[in-house]
């Protein structure tokens, strides 16, 4: 093969992980039971975390971001705010960040969810990436 096709095939693979990373995060995020999100944040930050979402299905990951840390720097003990990060990290390929907020969250309120999909992104950090290097 020539260093051209080589180049082209990383290329394509690079494409297919950010897919990935963006179809996981629509996973975990769909997970959440919507008892835990009644519980986790009041009716006041209804309207917040509906533009977060929003954001999250336009794939606006650097509005989703901001918006989410704004949430969360109002009410630091919710888990689901901490998870929802780890979420949007995870979609962004932030994989060192995804799982900070993924231990918070299973600090604040250990549960099964959180539990698995902290697990996840540690076993994906610990994976290789194409350069052969740990994340």
């Amino acid at each position: 093969m020539s260093e051209e096709t080589n180049q082209q095939i990383l290329a394509e693979l690079r494409k297919l992980r950010h897919l990935l990373y963006l179809l996981l995060a629509v996973a975990i995020s769909a997970a959440f039971p919507a008892v835990y999100r009644g519980f986790v944040h009041g009716p006041s930050d209804a309207g917040g975390w509906q533009a977060v979402n929003t954001a999250m299905r336009n794939q606006n990951f650097p509005l989703a971001l901001s918006l989410a840390k704004i949430l969360v720097d109002r009410q630091p003990n919710y888990y689901y705010g901490h998870s929802y990060m780890g979420s949007i990290y995870l979609a962004t390929g932030d994989v060192t960040n995804a799982e900070s907020q993924y231990s918070q969250a299973y600090q604040l309120f250990p549960n099964e969810q959180t539990e698995k999909d902290l697990a996840a992104v540690r076993k994906r950090r610990a994976m290789p990436d194409i350069s052969g290097t740990h994340r």
